[in-house]
């Protein structure tokens, strides 16, 4: 198991709805405009549906092995081989999206508060910040997400209540975009977009109450979905199709439009150092993830040796993608497309394999 942090269940909800959230900040919305055209909205409505149904498969596997995390039961359901195949996919998703989340939050800085900064002075930053963070374990982690979760619920309720006079609700119309065939298509092919619900998973052994794993992913997945799916909507009726292809910081370009007098300006930037703590958090969570999911593989007792090389490879990584455009659109169009069949099929095929294991011993008794 990893550390001996114990997690409570508010604290395992607040940071599963901060991982699953914290994307609006960057260039979510320009992507399922992309996807979904005018029915951007509607892709990650049937993303998160289609991993909600994932989870409950993931669940049912968990639930075959007491006391176990996702990787352990892998392990236990597939095989040494099969089980480290399908370890080394969980880890690849976390890996990857802490790599392009640190490119992408950076820029994001860079352009908006420091752009006479070195890129690689805010990204190291940024991962020094992540370090401090995983050194201190799950539990302070955890901690910090439940004593900040009011942040990014407000940032993103004062947001959209705030966009409300620049939004012009007639541009959500043809109301199912390319049609309802491709919204289905895409939104089950890139479920991959709420694929961070793993992490209870990777976490279960550290539950307080593990049992209330199928509950705690329920409640996060209906809570992000539901600021998801909304915030989606507002920002296409701020930026209509074709115009919100070519935002490349949605949130940001929002906050610039917000005008409350003549003497209230500017707050864009008070939504800047909102977004730089959830980015500090989300950045640690998937780091986090991550290193845990390779010490299991490794069988190592405490993964905090291998944070300083994983660091290195991080930031060394996230500059493999010539430009933003380029990052993210490698993290939605890759990563969070193909994951999804990673995520949620591979443990549907270890159930299953583990059934029939199971009832071949009992034949032969």
């Amino acid at each position: 198991m990893g550390s001996k942090d114990s997690i409570g269940t508010r604290e395992a909800i607040a940071a599963t709805i901060y991982f699953l959230s914290a994307k609006l900040l960057i260039s979510f919305p320009q992507h399922m405009a992309e996807l979904g055209q005018t029915a951007a909205w509607i892709v990650p409505a049937i993303s998160f549906a289609t991993a909600t149904l994932g989870f409950l498969i993931i669940v049912a596997l968990l639930r075959r092995y007491p006391g176990k995390n996702i990787v352990e039961a892998s392990e236990e359901a597939g095989g040494p081989i099969f089980g480290i195949i399908a370890s080394l996919g969980y880890f690849a998703f976390f890996f990857a999206t802490t790599i392009f989340s640190i490119r992408e939050f950076s820029e994001t800085v860079s352009t908006s508060l420091l752009p006479r900064t070195p890129l690689s002075v805010i990204m190291g930053v940024f991962i020094i910040a992540t370090l401090v963070a995983i050194s201190a374990g799950l539990e302070a982690i955890t901690r910090a997400s439940l004593v900040g979760m009011p942040l990014i619920i407000g940032t993103l309720i004062v947001l959209n209540v705030l966009l409300l006079p620049q939004s012009n609700f007639d541009t959500i119309f043809p109301l199912f975009g390319p049609g309802i065939g491709k919204l289905v298509y895409n939104g089950i092919i890139h479920s991959g977009i709420a694929g961070e619900i793993i992490f209870l998973c990777i976490i279960a052994g550290q539950l307080n109450e593990s049992d209330k794993v199928q509950r705690m992913g329920i409640v996060s997945l209906l809570v992000s979905a539901v600021f998801v799916v909304v915030s989606t909507l507002n920002y296409s009726a701020v930026f209509p199709y074709p115009l919100s292809l070519h935002i490349s910081y949605p949130g940001y370009e929002a906050s610039t439009l917000i005008y409350m007098g003549r003497f209230f300006q500017r707050v864009e930037v008070a939504f800047v150092f909102l977004w730089v703590i959830s980015a500090c958090i989300h950045l640690a969570l998937s780091g986090y993830t991550s290193a845990v999911i390779a010490k299991d593989m490794l069988r190592l007792p405490s993964h905090k040796p291998l944070l300083p090389a994983l660091a290195i490879l991080q930031f060394t990584l996230a500059f493999v993608p010539s430009d933003v455009p380029q990052t993210t659109h490698i993290d939605f169009m890759v990563v969070k497309t193909y994951s999804g069949l990673l995520l949620f099929v591979v443990p549907l095929i270890l159930l299953l394999a583990s059934r029939i294991r199971e009832g071949r011993s009992t034949g032969r008794r």
